[in-house]
């Protein structure tokens, strides 16, 4: 049985490129059912294949 693609996966590439982080503008990377915005590391889920791009209902990547 074929594994079902994830959320980011049904989306068209050329779509994905033109998202922007809403909170600084950086770009975005799938990372599982989510994307990461490359610049100030805001977390924004993916709900029903829709990218719920809401600064204030972000959550941000701590490291370390």
């Amino acid at each position: 049985m074929p594994a079902q693609p994830s959320q980011i996966d049904l989306f068209d590439p050329a779509v994905l490129s033109q998202l922007a982080c809403p909170a600084c503008l950086g770009g975005l990377r799938p990372e599982g059912a989510r994307l990461v915005c490359a610049g100030c590391g805001r977390v924004y889920p993916v709900v029903d294949g829709i990218p719920v791009l809401i600064a204030e209902r972000a959550e941000i990547l701590r490291n370390g």
